[in-house]
Formats: C-alpha cells, structure tokens, sequence
C-alpha cells in the first residue's frame, strides 16, 4: 500500500532522479549506534554490525548507522539536489562524517526522539558528495507508533527538488475521478435510500460508497499532509479498517439480495476468516488484499446462487465480483494501489444504472398496482352503493314519501331545510341536513359546496371559473357552484 505506491511515483515523476545505491555487493552496512557515539564510525566492520540489502533495514525499536553509497546521474550539474526519504523513521544525514541535514532526531528510546516526517527531502551538497566519495551515512532509528511494518523504509532516492509533497499530490490526481464516483453514488444511493421503501440495499450501497471514498482519502493524504512518522501507523490502520469494512458489506448486500436465509452465517463466516487474517499474517498491504478478496469471494457465492436461480442482475453482480477477485489474486499490491478505486469505481457506475433500471420497474409496479386498487376501490363503492337503500324517506304532513335516489338531480341547502331538485323539475322540502344526507346517500352524490349536494350521473360538464372556483352544468339545465376548496376533488372524481 505505501512501498508500491512510492516506487512507482519516483519512477513516473521524477525521471532525472538517481537512486541512492547500496554497496558494490548490492548491500548497505548498519551498525547500531552505541551510546558514546555523536558522529558515524570510521570503520562498519565491527562484530555487532551486519551487511543486508536496503529493503531489509529496520530502525524500528532500534537505533542505527546506515552506510550506502549514492551516484548523481549527472555529477557535474548545478541543479538542485537532494535526498528524499521516505521511512517510518527519525533520521540525521552526514557526509564525510559532518552533519548535514536532519529530520526529527533520532534516539535510543522514545523519550529521546523526536518523530521525524513520514516523506522528507534533505538537501545535498554536490561538492560535499564528491569529496566524501558519494558515500552517505544516515542515522536512524523508529522508537515510536503502534506498527511492527514488515517494510518500514520506503524509498531513498536522488531528487531533482525540494517539494515532495507536490509531487506526491500530483501522483494522486488521477485518483479525484473515483473519488467524484464515490460520492456521486453516495449521494445517490442515500436519495434513493429516503425515497424507496425497501432501504437495506441503497443503505448498503451508501454504506460501501462512503467506505470507498473514506479510504481513497487515507491513501491519498500521504500526498496532501506532511505527517509525522507515527501517523502512518493510523493511516494504514485506518485503510485496513476500510476495507475490512467494505468486504463485509459487499457481503452483506449481496447476501441480503439473492440470499436472504443465510445473511447472518455469511457475515460470520466472513468475519471469522478475517480474524484469522489478522492473526496469520503481519504485512499491512497482505493484511488490506486478503480482507478484500474475502468478502468479495463470499459475496460472489452469493451472487451465484443468484444465477442459479435466475434472479434479476445476479449475472452482472457475479462478473463484477469475478473480476475483482481475479485482479486482487493476480496482483494484491497493486489491486490495493489502483485497481481497487478504479474497479469499485466502475462497479458503483455499473450499480447505479442497474438500481435505476430497478428503481423505474418498481416504480411502475407501484403505479400498476394503485390503478388496480383504485379500480377495486370504485367497484366495492359501485357494490355498496347497490346495496344501499335506493329511495330516500321524506317525511310529510301526515305521510311518509319515498324518493327513488335516482331521481334527485341535485340537494341545496335552505336553512333549517334542504331542497331535493328531481329530473321532473320539482322540489320537495327535507327536515334532514345536508351532513346527514352525505352520509346516507351513495358515493355517485358529490358534495362540491358547503350548500350543494350534486348527484354525478346528471352532471354535463365541469367550467372553470376565474379564482379557481367552478360551475357544475347539469342536463337538466341547471347549474350548481363548486368551491375552490373541493375543487380539485370534484375534478378528480369525475374524470
């Protein structure tokens, strides 16, 4: 995760630098400092020193003397030159046995050092170098932070400007189109999260969109914040978090769509072999690799029981995870680096289209299924309504009259009384209100005034007035005010 990453943008931006080179053997001395000593030793020939290549020098709890030589590419230019080292370490710079540039201060313990930057620049002394035969003696030592690292020195090298930070900064520029991936299916996910009714998956997919940016971010602040050593050990901590994290919930989502029944023991299952991960093995890159391909590998077990039983984008979930897998196997070091960002990229792109599609089908689904519960709902009123009863009993002077409901074109509030205007052009007086009769007639009565009771099966047509009031236009002739209150109801009801 940060050996690859710093080799590669050495390679790619800085292509006049030199690498500081080991001895003619391929090896650099070390001895350990002892505790009388202010200045490197003459000789590196002594019993506790030791002879290793330089990827396999470890000032962690330790404190050191590092011999290596370097070569300029081009010993006699005035340009700039400097040494750039990048280790999980404090680190003093000699030259002919002279201090020459420090970052932090080495130590025996952690009480004595001062933790130095994780990526620093020293500047040289071109006439210096060549005087003391470009043999460099750098001190060192690594007291602090939580990490044991397998590789905690990442590079040094000849550079060509003081700036590393820009440098590196400009090494992760092209990570920013990913990065707007993340947060664009973040955002869009979380929206259709709020808007569907089944939440889990966008949740999950919000979920694994932000864990992908958040780590993005980790990786890239190497290149943006000038941190002291220690920090690293919280940034590789903070990666390996993030994508344990974003395995178990590829897990979860694909388990939760085409394995419902098993999404518990598919999650223990995956935490348990990450456990075991941690145990096992000690390389931080190794460690971040196998979290991923583990949950990716569950949750492609998962995707193919999809496939087996024909779900719905099963095969596009089980190729995307194929081949996230396969780019994890075949290179975890630069499946972590690159391949990881721009895959999970194209996977949220691929799952963004697919939760639309699907989105839109449940959508019309929906819509389908209120046209057919409206329907249900005007046939059981069109039931009830020839269950009620079809005459209404107006009282009279010594009698009881019976109107068939079908007669009454219209109910007009008068006072105390109401009007009952029937097809005939008559009207007969009613002691009921029209509240009462609303309640008692059936549904094909239309209250569309606090005064007026309309009966829907007399209605010509519906003219809408200025200021969002109406006018009823019965066959018989007559007409009858809607109010702007009901007015939208009255239209909808007689569409």
């Amino acid at each position: 995760m940060t050996r690859p990453i710093l080799l590669l943008m050495l390679c790619w931006l800085l292509p006049t630098k030199s690498w500081a080179q080991a001895m003619p053997d391929g090896l650099v001395d070390v001895c350990p400092v002892r505790a009388d000593e202010s200045v490197p030793p003459a000789q590196f020939d002594r019993p506790d020193c030791e002879r290793l290549p330089l990827y396999r020098v470890d000032p962690q709890g330790r404190h050191i003397w590092v011999r290596l030589q370097v070569q300029p590419d081009q010993p006699d230019s005035t340009d700039y030159l400097g040494l750039l080292i990048a280790a999980k370490a404090s680190s003093e710079l000699y030259i002919g046995g002279e201090l020459v540039g420090r970052n932090g201060l080495p130590g025996a313990d952690a009480r004595s050092e001062i933790a130095g930057r994780m990526d620093v620049v020293l500047p040289l002394d071109r006439a210096r170098l060549r005087a003391a035969d470009h043999a460099i003696v750098l001190r060192m030592s690594s007291q602090q932070g939580w990490l044991q690292l397998v590789g905690p020195i990442h590079a040094i090298a000849l550079v060509d400007t003081p700036d590393v930070q820009n440098l590196t900064l400009r090494y992760y520029l092209p990570s920013l189109l990913p990065l707007g991936v993340f947060l664009l299916a973040a955002f869009y996910f979380g929206s259709l999260m709020l808007r569907s009714e089944r939440r889990l998956a966008p949740a999950l997919l919000t979920a694994l969109a932000l864990l992908a940016a958040l780590q993005l971010l980790l990786e890239v602040s190497r290149g943006v914040l000038a941190y002291a050593y220690p920090m690293h050990d919280l940034r590789l901590l903070g990666i390996l978090g993030c994508a344990g994290a974003f395995g178990l919930g590829l897990v979860a989502l694909l388990t939760h769509l085409y394995a419902p029944r098993r999404l518990a023991p598919a999650l223990v299952l995956a935490a348990l072999a990450m456990a075991t991960v941690l145990a096992l093995t000690g390389a931080m890159d190794s460690r971040t690799a196998l979290m991923l391909l583990i949950g990716s590998l569950i949750a492609l077990a998962a995707a193919l029981l999809g496939v087996r039983r024909g779900a719905r984008g099963a095969r596009a979930y089980a190729a995307g995870l194929a081949l996230f897998a396969l780019a994890d196997v075949v290179d975890p070091s630069g499946f972590i680096d690159y391949g990881f960002y721009w895959l999970v990229a194209l996977l949220m792109v691929g799952l963004m289209v697919l939760q639309a599609a699907a989105y839109s089908r449940e959508r019309r689904l929906q819509l389908e299924q209120r046209v057919r519960a409206d329907r249900l709902q005007r046939a059981l009123e069109q039931v009830q309504a020839e269950r009620q009863p079809q005459v209404l009993t107006v009282p009279g002077t010594g009698q009881l009259r019976q109107i068939a409901v079908d007669r009454i074109v219209r109910i007009q509030g008068a006072g105390d009384y109401v009007e009952l205007h029937l097809d005939d052009g008559s009207q007969v007086l009613h002691t009921a209100t029209l509240n009462e009769l609303d309640a008692e007639l059936p549904p094909n009565f239309l209250r569309v005034h606090r005064s007026h009771l309309v009966n829907t099966r007399h209605i010509d047509r519906l003219e809408r007035s200025e200021g969002g009031t109406g006018t009823l236009h019965l066959r018989q002739g007559q007409t009858v005010p809607v109010s702007r209150r009901v007015m939208p109801g009255v239209r909808r009801a007689l569409r």
